[in-house]
């Protein structure tokens, strides 16, 4: 079971503004803010700010999901189809306006759900997403890249 951090915010927050910019990763190509902006930009698929097409075949999407809603961990160094190659430049002036706005848009995902949870959203690796699913892939996906620079909880 994966930790809570989309109905945790503030711990997230605390967990995140342990690292800086100039904090390394064990794995990836990510800086510490790249990787804060890369979690924001999946929260925005997650509230529908950004409609993606789903870029696993029909006859994967069973078994993707699968593994989504395993306790399985995401393995190190995985790279999505739908990531450019090189990591983006920030988006941000800084780190610490990185971590609020994507504090901010976790606010935006959970109002964005409420009182439309079976409601569904693409995700372009594991198909059509409930927020159930979606509250799993942040988790699971916060916890992948917290672990890429030496946190956990």
């Amino acid at each position: 079971m994966f930790f809570p951090w989309v109905d945790k915010p503030e711990k997230l927050k605390d967990s995140l503004l342990q690292l800086t910019n100039e904090s390394k990763c064990t794995w990836g190509r990510m800086d510490a803010q790249q990787m804060v902006e890369h979690l924001l930009a999946v929260f925005e698929l997650s509230s529908e700010e950004k409609v993606n097409p789903i870029l696993t075949p029909d006859k994967y999407i069973e078994k993707s999901q699968a593994f989504l809603m395993s306790d399985e961990p995401m393995p190190q160094n995985f790279v999505a189809k739908f990531l450019p190659e090189k990591p983006v430049v920030h988006s941000n002036k800084n780190f610490n306006l990185a971590v609020n706005e994507l504090v901010s848009a976790l606010h935006t995902y959970h109002s964005y759900w409420l009182g439309k949870e079976e409601r569904t959203l693409n995700h372009p690796v594991f198909g059509k997403l409930n927020k159930k699913m979606w509250d799993q892939v942040h988790n699971k996906h916060i916890t992948h890249h917290l672990l890429q620079f030496g946190l956990s909880r």
